[in-house]
């Protein structure tokens, strides 16, 4: 089935503006249920408890994701470093410390396994996100360099 193009009603002033309202919106629900998320674990539940949110999380992800990659977008205001992804893979990490350590203070379990434990899957963020960060730099910049080239066969 193929979709139609309605024309639209609205001027390129309320187009923008709803553009806008909708990117807020997005941003809005996307760092609500990732809180949601962070909360529901914090207070001790399991990712089965939390399976739903995270499935959701993912698809809209995603998405976002490849239709950015797809289209050669990255930011508004920045464009993908080594160096930039080295620092922003920090912040997931210590997002799952602060989480696991939360937990293991309120479970009373601080001994040497737990806190070994948290330790590696902190490593273990930092270097996934990172290595996936590096995967999304490149395939950006392999988009970016073909959305650039101009066609050869359109110029003949």
């Amino acid at each position: 089935m193929k979709r139609q193009n309605k024309k639209s009603i609205l001027d390129e002033m309320q187009n923008q503006k709803l553009l806008k309202l909708e990117e807020i919106g997005f941003w809005s629900l996307f760092w609500a249920l990732f809180l949601s998320i962070a909360v529901q674990l914090i207070a001790g539940g399991t990712f089965r408890d939390v399976f739903g949110e995270i499935v959701i999380l993912f698809i809209g992800s995603v998405y976002l994701l490849f239709a950015s990659l797809k289209n050669g977008l990255w930011m508004k205001t920045a464009v993908p470093t080594r160096k930039g992804n080295a620092i922003i893979s920090i912040l997931p990490a210590i997002i799952i410390a602060v989480v696991n350590g939360i937990r293991i203070v309120l479970n009373k379990a601080i001994h040497t396994k737990s806190l070994l434990t948290v330790t590696a899957f902190v490593l273990a963020t930092y270097l996934i996100c990172f290595v996936v960060l590096e995967l999304f730099r490149t395939i950006y910049k392999t988009r970016r360099a073909d959305l650039d080239e101009p066609d050869e066969e359109s110029e003949e």
